[in-house]
């Protein structure tokens, strides 16, 4: 339980701590710094575990689609997941990233690797409705916000990326899969960078203790130790259990935004939350969720 404690901890705080950097880095960048660090973080923790003795067992299939899952995930969807945190307010968007089982459900069906289920179908009514309704500020006005939308391709995307991370985690360990995947999404970030001509990093951002302190945090912690922990978690209490840090991440980012953020949440939000979480709820009940899930 303690393993799961710290997972949620870290998962819930991604977005309340990396609203204040936003200011002062682009997405990219940000997406950059982070899965830098927590990927080095990653390797070495490889070396002492002998994971990375695995390495010589990966063909050039096996490379090919973790580059893929390198983009999906690392280049794409958590950069998706940084806009919506700039543009966006960090309860909001974490409920919505949080939804992952709602589209991961919805695209299986598509791809017919799921089966209709009446409880399952009821789970993806219930989390739309409630995303639904979290989005809604104004009746007269239904327009989307950025960060809303970003959160959802965000969303979206990653619930694809974890669909394509099954494949790879059943062949080989999650820990190489999401070393090898967190390279070459750095690779292709590092290449848009090349592309673009021009980093957007100002220098306040190295000018303050607190923000660099920040960086290291979402790197470190964020990024790779609670991996480590939520596959202990999952190895003590079971990927089951274990997936409910999804269902409760979303409440307490809400938390986290009200103490740090001074975040007004309003009354649809709780309704929406309410809502999302036993749809998803609804979804993972009795399925077992891929376990780099975690690789946010």
């Amino acid at each position: 339980m303690l393993y799961f404690l710290i997972t949620l901890v870290f998962f819930s705080s991604i977005e309340v701590v990396s609203k204040d950097l936003m200011k002062y880095l682009g997405p990219f960048e940000m997406t950059f710094i982070r899965f830098f660090i927590g990927g080095l973080v990653l390797l070495t923790f490889s070396f002492f575990n002998g994971a990375h003795k695995q390495l010589r067992d990966l063909g050039r299939s096996d490379y090919s689609l973790m580059a893929l899952l390198g983009f999906v995930n690392i280049f794409f969807s958590m950069t998706m997941l940084q806009y919506a945190i700039k543009y966006g307010e960090p309860a909001v968007v974490a409920l919505i990233i949080s939804s992952n089982p709602i589209f991961v459900y919805i695209i299986s069906l598509l791809l017919k690797h799921e089966v209709v289920s009446i409880k399952k179908i009821s789970g993806f009514i219930l989390g739309i409705t409630g995303i639904s309704i979290v989005l809604i500020k104004n009746f007269n006005d239904l327009a989307l916000e950025a960060g809303a939308l970003y959160a959802l391709i965000g969303a979206v995307s990653f619930a694809g990326f974890t669909i394509l991370n099954k494949k790879a985690v059943s062949k080989h360990s999650p820990l190489i899969v999401n070393i090898i995947s967190f390279a070459f999404g750095l690779i292709c970030i590092g290449i848009f960078f090349a592309l673009r001509g021009s980093v957007d990093i100002t220098a306040e951002l190295f000018d303050s203790p607190v923000r660099i302190t920040k960086l290291f945090y979402l790197g470190i912690f964020v990024t790779a130790i609670s991996y480590i922990t939520f596959l202990t978690a999952i190895k003590r209490i079971g990927p089951v259990a274990s997936s409910l840090v999804f269902l409760f991440k979303p409440a307490v980012a809400t938390l986290f935004s009200v103490m740090f953020l001074s975040e007004d949440i309003r009354l649809n939000f709780f309704i929406g939350l309410v809502l999302s979480s036993i749809g998803s709820y609804l979804i993972l009940k009795k399925n077992k969720m891929p376990e780099t899930v975690c690789a946010k």
